[in-house]
């Protein structure tokens, strides 16, 4: 009897720390789309800084090709997001990155341009 007693605090810790271990993978699983999409809005910003840095102003519709085939993943896991659709994507990022004022928007000849501020 006194044996079994002393297994029992090893028991109970296995229990808790198999506990633990599930919770953590249940709670990085439900939070995983959203940092896959946070993932893939900071590279995207990422690209498109490099872009403009590199070839000065750009239109919207000469920045689509930097981000046409941008695609993120966590490490250790299987799951992918690409963008599929580069104007939605940029309609979301360029008010995103004129807000925190990472680019500035310029109009010339009727054509609003994006430059990478310094």
């Amino acid at each position: 009897m006194t044996q079994i007693l002393h297994y029992i605090p090893y028991v109970l810790l296995f229990a808790a720390v198999t506990a633990l271990i599930y919770g953590w993978g249940l709670w990085r699983s439900m939070r995983q789309k959203q940092d896959l999409s946070n993932l893939l809005s900071s590279k995207g910003v990422a690209k498109i800084r490099r872009t403009l840095r590199k070839n000065g102003p750009l239109s919207r519709s000469e920045l689509e090709p930097a981000v046409k085939d941008l695609t993120a993943k966590l490490p250790f896991g299987r799951e992918q997001i690409a963008v599929t659709d580069p104007k939605a994507f940029l309609d979301s990022l360029l008010p995103y990155m004129l807000k925190q004022k990472l680019i500035t928007e310029e109009r010339e000849n009727g054509k609003i341009r994006y430059r990478y501020r310094k």
